[in-house]
């Protein structure tokens, strides 16, 4: 059980944050200036700040939303779901969206493939449902619901990097090492950088022995300057847990 806790944190950084806001907008217009200064400066914490204190004076459906989804941004999933519950009976499809990534991050799996079941009921067609429930099928054990899941939401035109980068995790779950590298390199070779990408290809290659590969990769991209250690932690790392029975 703690080693699939563990795999399982290690597993949300895989598949595909500071400052306090100065003065309380009095308008939107306001409001709107200071979001953008603090999103350029990538201040999600002062971002929190303006939202809490607009909605402590005024209640807003989006900046509700907003506030949520900051919460999620810096790992605080229990607050992000604190301030989504008021919005529960919402018809904004992001709503159940962020509910499920962050029961996913908090490893309720069980939960998050509910809410992503009630969305499909209501929006069959929804990418985004199809692929959060493919992950949470995969960090349950159930790899072959989630390899149908995550191919549903590519059917749907989810971004082909996000349903790659998410099938190669399943094979990695899954053992299937060369499998995920035949995904993830020609992504990589085409000009693909995401981290997560990067990170899964370096993981893959190690485990199919190709670890000149992998050493070449993590120089070329700035991953570390000690790229023997890196590898070396890799070999390492013994099969990756499927999940609970």
């Amino acid at each position: 059980m703690a080693c699939f806790k563990r795999t399982t944190v290690i597993l949300l950084c895989l598949f595909t944050l500071g400052g306090c806001a100065n003065q309380r907008p009095a308008s939107h217009a306001e409001l709107t200036t200071q979001e953008d200064i603090l999103l350029k400066s990538k201040n999600y914490s002062g971002l929190i700040s303006l939202y809490r204190g607009w909605l402590k004076n005024k209640e807003d459906s989006a900046v509700r939303l907003k506030l949520s989804q900051y919460y999620y941004q810096i790992g605080d999933y229990s607050s992000s779901l604190l301030y989504l519950q008021p919005l529960a009976t919402s018809a904004d499809p992001n709503v159940p969206l962020l509910q499920a990534k962050n029961m996913i991050a908090m490893g309720d799996q069980a939960q998050a493939i509910r809410v992503t079941d009630r969305m499909l009921q209501h929006d069959p067609r929804s990418a985004e449902a199809w692929n959060l429930r493919g992950i949470a099928m995969a960090l349950s054990g159930k790899l072959p619901e989630s390899v149908q899941a995550i191919q549903k939401s590519r059917d749907l035109f989810i971004a082909d990097e996000v349903a790659i980068n998410n099938l190669a995790m399943v094979a990695l779950l899954d053992r299937r090492y060369q499998d995920a590298v035949s995904l993830l390199l020609p992504q990589y070779l085409r000009g693909q950088r995401q981290p997560r990408l990067v990170h899964n290809l370096v993981l893959a290659l190690v485990k199919v022995g190709d670890t000149r590969y992998a050493r070449d990769i993590i120089q070329s991209e700035g991953l570390s300057g000690y790229p023997d250690e890196v590898v070396d932690a890799l070999e390492q790392i013994g099969p990756l847990q499927k999940g609970m029975a």
